[in-house]
């Protein structure tokens, strides 16, 4: 999930750039027209305005390059990582599923008939280390909520 947010940001850092180079592009198009326009003045100043707008614009332009790279290499690493997860995740499923089969041919006898009623919680107490004296639950009545007797005239 982090790493979706984090491509969002950085796909936002992308587009501010794309930005700055699209104005970069408009000023130095501008300096493009004024210095063929300019038929007698000195336009040094504005070419050399013009050369380091075209190389802010150019730098930009290899920064935006780099962060898209670097967000790309980011998802890639983390789709490979949710794949792994998913993959174990297959794994401990399928380890389980095995295990559960096991049990249950286990707790049937020879002839394939499962064990009865009886049986089966003998051995889920031998499992769990209880015993049939630990097993067995005492029910001892609340005398609040227990019914009263009631009295019969004959």
């Amino acid at each position: 999930m982090s790493a979706l947010m984090s491509a969002g940001t950085t796909l936002k850092q992308a587009q501010v750039q794309q930005h700055a180079i699209k104005k970069d592009e408009g000023r130095a198009g501008v300096l493009k027209a004024e210095i063929e326009h300019s038929v007698k003045t000195d336009t040094s100043a504005k070419q050399a305005e013009l050369e380091e707008t075209t190389a802010h614009a150019d730098d930009l332009r290899s920064r935006q390059t780099d962060t898209l790279e670097t967000a790309a290499a980011e998802l890639r690493d983390n789709i490979d990582r949710a794949r792994e997860a998913d993959r174990e995740e297959e794994k401990e499923a399928a380890k389980t599923t095995e295990k559960k089969a096991a049990d249950k041919t286990e707790k049937t006898d020879y002839f394939g008939n499962a064990p009865k009623a009886d049986e089966k919680e003998s051995a889920d107490a031998e499992k769990s280390g209880e015993t049939a004296e630990t097993a067995v639950q005492v029910v001892i009545p609340d005398p609040i909520r227990a019914p009263k007797p009631m009295d019969v005239k004959a």
